[in-house]
This record gives structure tokens, sequence and C-alpha cells, in this order.
């Protein structure tokens, strides 16, 4: 942890986490400590509503938010920390602060993929999810994905099971028991990589929350591979963010052409995704890149 992060922390409370107005004011500064010190003379650059929510926001209030994540094991990290990872900070509107339990720091994200896809998957998905993921964390590559049901609970579980890194996005904070029951799978993404999420530990869910993750899943990844989606899947907003990063973008071949549960796939695919007809194809791509 550096000398900042209680300021991120401040900062954070004052915007909320994911606003991205705290980068404007913050630009204007040469450092958020810079910011605290000329609370009152950055209010100009705000709306009247932000600039009473930061002033409102104390030193204090990060400091209990910091001793209390201290106290049940969950890192905090900011964007001048080495363990905060590199392709954060190059994307619009990175997280200002990262909750994590696990090893933040010991996880590569010099090759890593996601993996995204529905939470009401067929049984032929989830199985080649499981498969590619277990492969590609046999080959060291870290499989990042949302911890949702479905496809990303197979992507975590197929990285486990292959012997390397997973690490989960989360929608929600860090403590909320979300999916329901899903502390098992949580425990053994721990022990194999990291549990992350750019809210505050106890904070609940809501839909647009996921949207607003997705940005974190793709910039994290060195390509994005989309295993089920319809034409209204969560999994497209992912995939509309990994275009925007200028990543790869990789589609399983549906099922049924025909169906509606993979009319997302076939969109994708239209819009020039590449076709994945195994492990290889992926790593074959990495391995050019790098």
């Amino acid at each position: 942890m550096s000398d900042s992060t209680l300021y991120y922390l401040w900062l954070t409370i004052g915007f909320s986490p994911c606003n991205p107005r705290k980068w404007d004011a913050l630009s204007r500064y040469d450092s958020v400590e810079s910011l605290y010190a000329n609370v009152k003379d950055a209010a100009r650059y705000m709306s009247g509503s932000e600039a009473r929510s930061l002033s409102s926001a104390s030193l204090r209030q990060a400091e209990e938010m910091l001793e209390y994540c201290r106290a049940r094991g969950i890192g905090v990290f900011c964007p001048e920390d080495k363990a905060y990872p590199d392709k954060l900070r190059r994307i619009a509107n990175p997280p200002s602060v990262l909750f994590a339990r696990g090893r933040l720091e010991d996880v590569s994200f010099e090759r890593a993929v996601a993996v995204i896809g529905a939470r009401e998957a067929e049984e032929y998905s989830i199985n080649c999810t499981k498969r590619i993921s277990s492969e590609l964390a046999a080959q060291g590559i870290t499989v990042i994905s949302g911890f949702a049901r479905g496809i990303d609970t197979a992507a975590h579980e197929g990285a486990i099971n292959g012997g390397g890194k997973t690490v989960a996005v989360l929608g929600c904070g860090i403590e909320y028991d979300y999916p329901k029951n899903s502390g098992g799978l949580k425990s053994r993404i721990i022990k194999n990589g990291a549990v992350i999420s750019e809210y505050f530990p106890s904070q609940r869910p809501c839909p647009e929350n996921f949207k607003v993750r997705n940005r974190i899943c793709s910039a994290l990844s060195d390509a994005v591979v989309c295993m089920q989606a319809s034409a209204v899947s969560g999994a497209l907003n992912t995939a509309y963010h990994a275009a925007e990063q200028g990543k790869d973008i990789f589609v399983l071949p549906p099922a049924d052409i025909y169906a509606p549960q993979y009319q997302g796939q076939v969109a994708l695919l239209r819009d020039g995704a590449e076709l994945l007809l195994s492990t290889e194809d992926i790593i074959n791509r990495l391995s050019q890149e790098g």
C-alpha cells in the first residue's frame, strides 16, 4: 500500500467508486494529496452536488474503511501501488481503488484472457468453457471472469482444475454473498489467484454495476473469449469494451446458429470476431503479440 492509498479512498468516498468525474478533478492537480489540500478551490471545477459530496468526505472515513479492510484481510490498492495492475492504468476511468482478497501482487497479467458468457448457459457451452479455461491455465495464462453463474463459474472452475491462476472481477462488494452461497468457489479462487472489486466491501449488486465492471475484465486481458451470448447478453457489453481497448475477440462456434441463445455470438462473428476452434488459436495469438 502506498502513502496515497488513504487519499484515493477519500476521493472514492467523495465521488463514488466508478464515477469518471473524479479523474477530471484530479487532472487539475499534481497529486491526490494536492487535490485534498485544495478541495475548496477544486469545487469550481465540479457540479454543486459533486463539490458538496467531496467536501463532506473525510480522511477519517477513509481511515475507518482502511482499518475495516485490514481487520478482514482485504487488500486495498490505488493506482500508485506496485500491485495495482498496470493494464488498468491505461484505460479511461480506471478504478481509483481496488479491493482484493488473495495475493493480487502474485498474479501475472502479462498473459491473460477474459472468458465471458451467459448465466443461463447450455451444457455444450459450459463443457467447452471448462476445457478451454483449464488448458489456458495449464499454459500459465491467467483466466479472468466475472464470478456470475453459468459461463463465469465454469471459467473459474476450469482454471483452478488446470492448476493455474484465475481472477474474479465482482460487480458488488467483495464481502457480499453474490451469487448466493458462492463462498466455496470464492475461497478456491482466492487460493488460486484473486477476487477483486472497485466497490466498497459490503456494497450490494445492482444491474448497472455489472456493465461498469465489464471494462475491468476486458482491460486486464489480452483477449476476450465469448462462450455463449444471446442478442441481449451482458457479455456483448464486455466485448464492446474489448473492441474499444483494442483487444482480440474470439467466439466459440454456436451450437445452433438459429437458436436465440447464440445470437450474440452470431452477431460478433458477423462483426469480425475470430472463430475459436481450439485453445491453440488463443495461445498462438498471444505468442505472436508477445
